[in-house]
């Protein structure tokens, strides 16, 4: 129950985050804290679906991935805070952020894959996150509006908040694992 939990407040905190951003105008250092924060919530969250997992190699590697990729991007946004918030353009060219990006857009995927062929959990969850997570990489490589990235955050972090009441409702039913 833990896990579900996590997954809705780190969705929670990362849509405060992303409204911080918004209101600012773009990145600043209250943002990246939330935002690395949110991530750390969402991993643990993210490892909840072990036990779900246990039979399926992709799922399993799913969550190690975007576990790493999660601790990565909380990593950096510790990291760019330390120096003054750097601006996204920057740290988006850093080998170390490409690494974590290509880390955790495989993992996305192969959550997204195992949430739509398994039936614990509604196929669109998986959908929505693959996409959102894809287009959130993808738009701190590409010169999008200031505004973009944080929209399609809010989209990516109501995934998590679903996936985590899902959680909770499957677990509170008493189908124990």
């Amino acid at each position: 129950m833990i896990a579900a939990w996590a997954l809705i407040v780190g969705g929670l905190v990362r849509i405060v985050g992303e409204v911080l951003e918004i209101l600012a105008g773009g990145h600043t250092a209250v943002s990246s804290g939330i935002a690395g924060g949110a991530l750390v919530l969402v991993m643990i969250g993210f490892a909840g679906l072990w036990p779900e997992a246990r039979n399926s190699r992709l799922a399993r590697l799913a969550i190690i991935m975007i576990g790493l990729g999660a601790l990565g991007f909380a990593s950096i946004a510790a990291w760019s805070v330390s120096h003054g918030t750097l601006p996204v353009h920057v740290v988006s060219r850093m080998p170390v952020f490409i690494g974590v990006a290509a880390i955790t857009l495989v993992g996305a995927l192969a959550l997204a894959g195992w949430l739509i062929s398994s039936a614990f959990y509604p196929a669109w969850i998986g959908i929505v996150m693959s996409v959102s997570i894809a287009m959130s990489l993808v738009s701190s490589f590409v010169a999008f509006p200031a505004l973009v990235q944080p929209l399609i955050d809010l989209v990516m972090a109501l995934t998590f908040i679903q996936l985590g009441l899902c959680m909770r409702e499957r677990r509170g039913i008493g189908n124990r694992l």
